[in-house]
């Protein structure tokens, strides 16, 4: 979905864009590989269809990995930011059930077996490379120096929040905000999704 955004939580006459990623939602999941690569091109792809040079980039959960692994390949077509919420990508195991993924695997066609790639090929774990090149990279036209936000709930069972102080270890110039007693849904959840907008909009603006 991509359309203006004009609402309080954005700078005005911003435009946003956001994407679920391919394999999930009601998708029936088609049988590929599901490696970071994968995701990143499908981005790069969808800037070049609606014409944007480039793009402050903001990634959740497994989508931080996707962004993260974006940004270090594709380092041209980010305007300058990366944010990470409750991000994904140097996971070592999945530490908690989630009700919501379970009901999802069981209902829609092939979401398991998309699931079980992005864990073993994709943007969930394994992505040290990709984080570390985020520490020392110049991005966009103007080749200026990334800047990285860091947004976790310090209560998330399904990404702790130590894997944010993971990124901050291999990304020094990374801001990190910890919002105090969120869990995974915490750009959902009402007290922390606008702790998430409030410091989105002053970051990218």
């Amino acid at each position: 979905m991509v359309r203006p955004a004009y609402d309080v939580h954005w700078a005005k006459r911003s435009l946003n864009g956001g994407i679920d990623l391919y394999g999930k939602g009601y998708s029936e999941a088609p049988h590929v590989i599901y490696d970071s690569t994968f995701f990143a091109v499908q981005l790069a792809l969808l800037l070049q269809y609606i014409r944007w040079d480039a793009a402050h980039i903001v990634g959740f959960s497994m989508g931080g990995g996707v962004a993260a692994v974006f940004a270090a390949t594709l380092p041209h077509l980010v305007a300058g930011k990366v944010v990470l919420i409750s991000s994904a990508g140097l996971i070592d195991h999945v530490r908690a059930p989630n009700p919501l993924r379970d009901l999802q695997a069981s209902d829609l066609p092939g979401y398991k077996r998309s699931l079980q790639s992005c864990f073993v090929d994709g943007p969930i774990r394994d992505q040290e490379a990709a984080f570390d090149k985020l520490g020392n990279l110049r991005v966009g036209p103007a080749q200026q120096p990334l800047q990285v936000l860091v947004l976790h709930g310090t209560e998330d069972a399904i990404v702790p929040v130590e894997e944010g102080d993971k990124i901050k270890n291999r990304v020094p110039q990374a801001e990190v905000v910890k919002v105090d007693g969120a869990q995974h849904d915490v750009v959902l959840r009402d007290g922390h999704w606008q702790i998430v907008a409030k410091n989105l909009v002053r970051f990218l603006k």
